[in-house]
């Protein structure tokens, strides 16, 4: 079931987003570029006709009002919302790997944790409806298309959502930032059915999520901390690694 909050078309600014965005799987429903000579922009050009986006240019004041405020720096790109599916679609569906990346607040983290989701075959994304930063442009640009590609649930209440899952037999693996209280990631063998938490940034999960986990693991590195996409990278590579092995 799709959920009725779906975000509007959302729109990107800059030469080079945009042209990161063509090189992409990004959805883009059309580009506005300045009348302009600029090597840039003809490049975006070529792009956007080679895969049939429609572009248009146009002058300065059009482009200033379509930017809204934002600096648009000469284009301007369109790209189509992402479908936020309700939680049901969590139960009704034959999942195996759950991701649920916890008030993650940085777009370009979440953007890079959903590009590591779809490399790995993650059948579903959880986020949270509160304290996360929403699936905006950045989130949809820095994943290269796969937060448009990806199952993406939104969900109030993610210790009921847990326990739901469990009932249907599924493994909940939390990532923890105390070595002592977890078991290494290497050590760890990843059920066929697993639900994968990720946490904040810097406070990581909270101790009432921890509690509702089956397994509290950790990535055994010689420093404190990695970046939350990076370790989310390297869980995921070891799920899917685990998973095929059974």
């Amino acid at each position: 079931m799709e959920n009725e909050n779906q975000a509007q078309n959302q729109k990107i600014f800059g030469k080079n987003p945009i042209l990161e965005s063509l090189d992409s799987d990004l959805s883009i429903n059309k580009i506005w570029i300045a009348d302009n000579p600029n090597p840039k922009l003809k490049e975006i050009e070529t792009k956007a006709r080679a895969k049939n986006i429609p572009i248009m240019k146009i002058g300065k004041k059009d482009l200033d009002r379509i930017a809204d405020g934002e600096d648009h720096r000469s284009a301007i790109a369109e790209i189509a919302p992402v479908k936020i599916l309700e939680e049901d679609y969590l139960y009704e569906n034959d999942l195996k790997r759950i991701l649920i990346p916890l008030n993650i607040e940085d777009p370009h983290n979440l953007g890079a944790i959903m590009r590591s989701a779809l490399a790995f075959k993650v059948d579903a994304v959880v986020i949270g409806k509160h304290k996360s930063c929403p699936v905006n442009a950045t989130v949809l640009r820095v994943s290269a298309g796969a937060a448009s590609r990806l199952p993406i649930v939104r969900v109030g209440n993610i210790v009921n959502c847990l326990e739901k899952l469990k009932k249907q037999q599924f493994w909940v693996y939390g990532s923890h930032l105390d070595k002592d209280k977890s078991t290494s990631l290497y050590e760890t063998d990843f059920d066929s059915k697993s639900v994968i938490l990720v946490g904040n940034e810097g406070k990581g999960l909270s101790d009432n999520i921890i509690k509702h986990c089956d397994f509290q693991i950790h990535i055994p590195i010689e420093f404190e901390s990695l970046n939350v996409s990076v370790a989310t990278g390297i869980i995921l590579s070891r799920c899917y690694a685990s998973a095929s092995e059974n």
